[in-house]
Protein backbone atom coordinates (compact mmCIF):
# COMPACT_ATOMS: atom_id res chain seq x y z
CA UNK A 1 0.00 0.00 0.00
CA UNK A 2 1.26 3.36 -1.06
CA UNK A 3 2.16 5.28 2.24
CA UNK A 4 3.44 9.10 1.85
CA UNK A 5 5.54 9.82 4.95
CA UNK A 6 6.31 14.02 5.59
CA UNK A 7 8.56 15.03 7.66
CA UNK A 8 7.95 18.73 9.27
CA UNK A 9 11.11 20.39 10.65
CA UNK A 10 10.11 23.51 12.74
CA UNK A 11 12.33 26.16 14.74
CA UNK A 12 10.45 25.34 17.57
CA UNK A 13 7.43 23.87 19.57
CA UNK A 14 5.14 27.17 18.72
CA UNK A 15 5.69 26.64 15.12
CA UNK A 16 5.04 23.07 15.83
CA UNK A 17 1.57 23.54 17.45
CA UNK A 18 0.55 25.76 15.17
CA UNK A 19 1.14 23.35 11.87
CA UNK A 20 -0.14 20.37 14.19
CA UNK A 21 -3.84 22.78 14.75
CA UNK A 22 -3.75 23.44 11.22
CA UNK A 23 -3.50 19.77 10.19
CA UNK A 24 -6.32 18.55 12.77
CA UNK A 25 -8.69 21.03 11.03
CA UNK A 26 -8.19 18.92 8.05
CA UNK A 27 -8.92 15.61 9.24
CA UNK A 28 -5.59 14.99 10.58
CA UNK A 29 -6.00 12.94 13.55
CA UNK A 30 -2.40 12.37 16.47
CA UNK A 31 -1.03 8.82 15.81
CA UNK A 32 -0.84 7.05 19.44
CA UNK A 33 0.67 3.48 18.16
CA UNK A 34 3.65 2.26 20.21
CA UNK A 35 6.69 2.97 17.98
CA UNK A 36 7.01 -1.09 16.99
CA UNK A 37 3.32 -0.80 15.55
CA UNK A 38 4.75 2.11 13.34
CA UNK A 39 4.88 1.05 9.29
CA UNK A 40 8.27 -0.25 8.23
CA UNK A 41 10.74 1.33 7.89
CA UNK A 42 9.99 4.29 10.64
CA UNK A 43 9.31 2.00 13.34
CA UNK A 44 13.11 1.19 12.78
CA UNK A 45 13.89 4.08 12.07
CA UNK A 46 12.59 5.57 15.37
CA UNK A 47 14.01 2.70 17.42
CA UNK A 48 16.92 3.54 15.68
CA UNK A 49 17.83 6.60 16.19
CA UNK A 50 17.14 5.89 19.80
CA UNK A 51 19.45 3.51 20.52
CA UNK A 52 22.51 3.84 18.11
CA UNK A 53 22.99 7.84 19.71
CA UNK A 54 25.36 8.46 22.90
CA UNK A 55 22.52 10.09 25.10
CA UNK A 56 25.42 11.38 27.63
CA UNK A 57 26.91 13.46 24.60
CA UNK A 58 23.08 15.44 24.11
CA UNK A 59 21.99 18.33 26.84
CA UNK A 60 18.54 16.57 28.40
CA UNK A 61 16.37 19.97 26.61
CA UNK A 62 17.44 18.63 23.27
CA UNK A 63 17.10 14.68 23.62
CA UNK A 64 13.05 14.52 22.71
CA UNK A 65 13.52 17.10 19.54
CA UNK A 66 16.15 15.33 18.74
CA UNK A 67 15.67 11.95 18.79
CA UNK A 68 11.81 12.12 18.61
CA UNK A 69 9.13 14.15 16.93
CA UNK A 70 6.95 16.33 19.07
CA UNK A 71 3.50 14.96 17.12
CA UNK A 72 3.14 12.25 14.50
CA UNK A 73 -0.35 12.62 12.68
CA UNK A 74 -1.96 10.92 10.34
CA UNK A 75 -4.79 10.46 7.73
CA UNK A 76 -5.34 8.11 5.52
CA UNK A 77 -1.79 6.55 3.70
CA UNK A 78 -0.71 9.92 5.02
CA UNK A 79 1.60 9.79 7.59
CA UNK A 80 3.33 13.25 9.01
CA UNK A 81 6.24 13.64 11.56
CA UNK A 82 6.38 17.45 13.37
CA UNK A 83 10.11 18.32 14.95
CA UNK A 84 10.79 21.24 16.69
CA UNK A 85 14.84 21.22 16.26
CA UNK A 86 15.84 24.36 16.13
CA UNK A 87 16.96 27.88 13.69
CA UNK A 88 19.81 28.19 12.14
CA UNK A 89 22.24 26.94 14.95
CA UNK A 90 20.94 23.48 14.74
CA UNK A 91 21.72 22.97 10.99
CA UNK A 92 23.66 20.01 12.20
CA UNK A 93 20.53 18.33 13.09
CA UNK A 94 18.07 18.84 10.31
CA UNK A 95 21.23 17.52 7.93
CA UNK A 96 21.97 14.41 10.11
CA UNK A 97 17.89 13.56 9.94
CA UNK A 98 17.80 14.13 5.98
CA UNK A 99 20.94 12.42 5.60
CA UNK A 100 19.59 9.34 7.96
CA UNK A 101 15.86 9.66 5.59
CA UNK A 102 17.82 9.39 2.32
CA UNK A 103 19.74 6.40 3.75
CA UNK A 104 16.36 4.66 3.74
CA UNK A 105 16.48 4.30 -0.38
CA UNK A 106 19.68 2.91 -0.41
CA UNK A 107 20.42 -0.30 -2.17
CA UNK A 108 22.22 -1.90 1.05
CA UNK A 109 21.16 -4.94 2.21
CA UNK A 110 21.89 -4.40 5.70
CA UNK A 111 20.61 -1.12 6.08
CA UNK A 112 16.79 -0.50 6.65
CA UNK A 113 14.77 -0.26 3.44
CA UNK A 114 11.96 1.84 2.37
CA UNK A 115 9.03 -0.54 1.59
CA UNK A 116 7.60 0.28 -1.80
CA UNK A 117 5.75 2.96 -3.28
CA UNK A 118 6.97 5.21 0.08
CA UNK A 119 7.18 8.32 -1.11
CA UNK A 120 9.46 10.31 1.48
CA UNK A 121 9.15 14.16 1.96
CA UNK A 122 10.48 17.13 4.27
CA UNK A 123 8.85 20.32 4.30
CA UNK A 124 10.72 23.48 6.59
CA UNK A 125 9.61 25.89 8.01
CA UNK A 126 11.60 29.13 9.27
CA UNK A 127 10.91 32.62 10.04
CA UNK A 128 11.75 35.16 7.87
CA UNK A 129 12.58 37.51 10.47
CA UNK A 130 14.37 40.38 8.80
CA UNK A 131 16.03 38.34 6.48
CA UNK A 132 13.15 37.24 3.65
CA UNK A 133 12.20 34.02 2.33
CA UNK A 134 14.84 34.58 -0.56
CA UNK A 135 17.16 34.11 2.10
CA UNK A 136 15.85 31.55 4.12
CA UNK A 137 15.29 29.27 1.27
CA UNK A 138 19.30 29.84 0.14
CA UNK A 139 20.21 28.14 4.00
CA UNK A 140 17.39 25.60 3.29
CA UNK A 141 19.71 24.90 -0.11
CA UNK A 142 23.00 24.90 1.72
CA UNK A 143 21.67 21.94 4.33
CA UNK A 144 20.50 20.06 1.36
CA UNK A 145 23.74 20.61 -0.20
CA UNK A 146 25.25 18.81 2.89
CA UNK A 147 22.85 16.24 2.95
CA UNK A 148 22.46 15.42 -0.75
CA UNK A 149 26.59 15.47 -1.39
CA UNK A 150 25.89 13.32 -5.03
CA UNK A 151 23.07 15.97 -5.76
CA UNK A 152 24.37 18.95 -8.26
CA UNK A 153 22.39 21.86 -7.42
CA UNK A 154 20.70 24.65 -9.52
CA UNK A 155 21.73 28.43 -8.69
CA UNK A 156 18.71 29.12 -7.65
CA UNK A 157 15.00 27.40 -6.42
CA UNK A 158 11.50 28.25 -6.37
CA UNK A 159 10.34 28.64 -2.99
CA UNK A 160 6.74 28.34 -3.07
CA UNK A 161 7.15 24.62 -4.40
CA UNK A 162 9.54 20.97 -3.42
CA UNK A 163 11.81 20.18 -5.23
CA UNK A 164 13.62 16.42 -5.72
CA UNK A 165 16.97 15.66 -4.45
CA UNK A 166 17.90 11.99 -4.88
CA UNK A 167 14.38 10.10 -3.71
CA UNK A 168 13.72 12.90 -1.33
CA UNK A 169 11.24 16.27 -2.21
CA UNK A 170 12.09 18.79 -0.09
CA UNK A 171 10.30 22.03 0.17
CA UNK A 172 10.09 25.18 2.94
CA UNK A 173 7.76 27.45 4.07
CA UNK A 174 8.37 30.58 5.48
CA UNK A 175 6.40 32.31 8.30
CA UNK A 176 5.90 36.21 7.42
CA UNK A 177 3.73 39.49 8.11
CA UNK A 178 0.79 39.35 5.61
CA UNK A 179 2.03 41.75 2.44
CA UNK A 180 5.32 42.09 3.37
CA UNK A 181 8.41 39.65 3.29
CA UNK A 182 9.89 39.72 6.80
CA UNK A 183 7.82 38.59 10.42
CA UNK A 184 7.81 35.81 12.75
CA UNK A 185 5.13 32.96 13.61
CA UNK A 186 3.68 35.54 15.76
CA UNK A 187 2.72 37.91 12.71
CA UNK A 188 0.67 35.17 11.46
CA UNK A 189 -0.94 33.67 15.00
CA UNK A 190 -1.74 36.94 16.77
CA UNK A 191 -4.39 38.26 14.47
CA UNK A 192 -5.71 35.09 14.37
CA UNK A 193 -5.99 34.98 18.19
CA UNK A 194 -7.17 38.34 18.74
CA UNK A 195 -9.78 38.07 15.82
CA UNK A 196 -13.15 38.09 17.55
CA UNK A 197 -11.04 38.19 21.33
CA UNK A 198 -9.84 42.04 20.80
CA UNK A 199 -11.21 42.61 24.75
CA UNK A 200 -9.19 39.91 25.42
CA UNK A 201 -6.02 41.17 23.90
CA UNK A 202 -6.47 44.78 24.91
CA UNK A 203 -6.46 43.99 28.91
CA UNK A 204 -3.55 42.05 27.81
CA UNK A 205 -1.48 44.91 26.88
CA UNK A 206 -2.72 46.93 29.74
CA UNK A 207 -1.31 44.04 31.79
CA UNK A 208 2.30 43.74 30.06
CA UNK A 209 2.73 47.35 29.93
CA UNK A 210 3.37 47.22 33.82
CA UNK A 211 7.04 46.05 32.77
CA UNK A 212 7.98 49.63 32.12
CA UNK A 213 6.47 50.74 35.68
CA UNK A 214 6.69 47.68 37.75
CA UNK A 215 9.25 48.01 40.92
CA UNK A 216 11.08 44.51 40.04
CA UNK A 217 11.53 44.88 36.40
CA UNK A 218 11.24 48.41 35.19
CA UNK A 219 14.99 49.55 35.82
CA UNK A 220 16.40 46.58 34.13
CA UNK A 221 14.39 47.01 30.96
CA UNK A 222 16.96 47.36 27.32
CA UNK A 223 14.89 49.51 24.86
CA UNK A 224 14.71 49.86 21.23
CA UNK A 225 14.34 53.28 19.41
CA UNK A 226 10.54 53.43 19.85
CA UNK A 227 10.35 51.88 23.21
CA UNK A 228 9.65 48.15 22.21
CA UNK A 229 11.42 45.85 25.09
CA UNK A 230 14.09 43.80 23.99
CA UNK A 231 15.53 42.20 27.17
CA UNK A 232 14.35 41.94 30.81
CA UNK A 233 17.17 41.49 33.50
CA UNK A 234 19.85 40.99 30.70
CA UNK A 235 17.33 38.23 28.80
CA UNK A 236 15.93 38.38 25.24
CA UNK A 237 11.98 39.49 25.64
CA UNK A 238 9.52 38.90 23.04
CA UNK A 239 6.05 40.82 23.53
CA UNK A 240 4.63 38.87 21.08
CA UNK A 241 5.32 35.80 22.69
CA UNK A 242 4.63 37.00 26.14
CA UNK A 243 0.44 38.10 24.69
CA UNK A 244 -0.01 34.69 23.47
CA UNK A 245 0.52 33.03 27.22
CA UNK A 246 -1.44 35.88 28.57
CA UNK A 247 -4.47 35.49 27.42
CA UNK A 248 -3.41 31.46 27.21
CA UNK A 249 -3.79 31.73 31.00
CA UNK A 250 -7.48 32.62 31.12
CA UNK A 251 -8.13 28.85 29.41
CA UNK A 252 -5.51 26.57 30.13
CA UNK A 253 -4.31 27.71 33.50
CA UNK A 254 -0.63 26.96 34.21
CA UNK A 255 0.07 25.61 30.37
CA UNK A 256 3.09 26.65 28.41
CA UNK A 257 2.25 28.67 24.69
CA UNK A 258 2.56 25.43 23.05
CA UNK A 259 -0.82 24.37 24.77
CA UNK A 260 -2.37 27.40 24.09
CA UNK A 261 -1.55 27.59 20.76
CA UNK A 262 -2.20 23.90 19.89
CA UNK A 263 -5.40 23.59 21.87
CA UNK A 264 -7.45 27.02 22.87
CA UNK A 265 -10.40 28.24 21.69
CA UNK A 266 -8.35 31.00 19.96
CA UNK A 267 -7.83 29.29 17.20
CA UNK A 268 -11.01 27.62 15.34
CA UNK A 269 -11.68 25.79 12.38
CA UNK A 270 -13.29 28.26 10.73
CA UNK A 271 -10.45 30.98 11.21
CA UNK A 272 -8.29 28.41 10.15
CA UNK A 273 -10.34 27.63 6.49
CA UNK A 274 -10.41 31.23 6.02
CA UNK A 275 -7.54 32.41 6.42
CA UNK A 276 -4.88 33.12 3.70
CA UNK A 277 -1.39 31.86 5.28
CA UNK A 278 -2.99 28.68 6.82
CA UNK A 279 -4.92 28.36 3.50
CA UNK A 280 -1.42 28.14 1.63
CA UNK A 281 0.38 25.65 4.33
CA UNK A 282 -2.16 23.06 4.11
CA UNK A 283 -2.00 23.85 0.03
CA UNK A 284 2.35 23.14 0.23
CA UNK A 285 1.65 20.15 2.20
CA UNK A 286 -1.12 18.24 0.20
CA UNK A 287 1.66 18.71 -2.52
CA UNK A 288 3.36 15.63 -1.38
CA UNK A 289 0.27 13.73 0.22
CA UNK A 290 -2.75 11.77 -1.43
Amino acid sequence: MAQNLLYILTEGSHDAAFVYRILKTHGFTTNNELIKNYPQPLNNFLSRDILNVSIPEVKIQEARSRFLPAYVMNRGNNLILIYSIGGESKADIRISLIKALNALNEPDPDAIQAIQDTSISVLYFFDADNLGTETRMNQVIEECKLAFPKVTFEDKYNPTEFHLFEDIQVGAYIFRKLDTDEGILEDVLLPLMRDGNDDIFQAAEVFLAVNHTCTLFSTSLKLDATGLILKVNGEKYSHKKSLVGTVGQLRKSGKSNTVCISDAEYITDAKINANGTCRDIMSRINKVLN
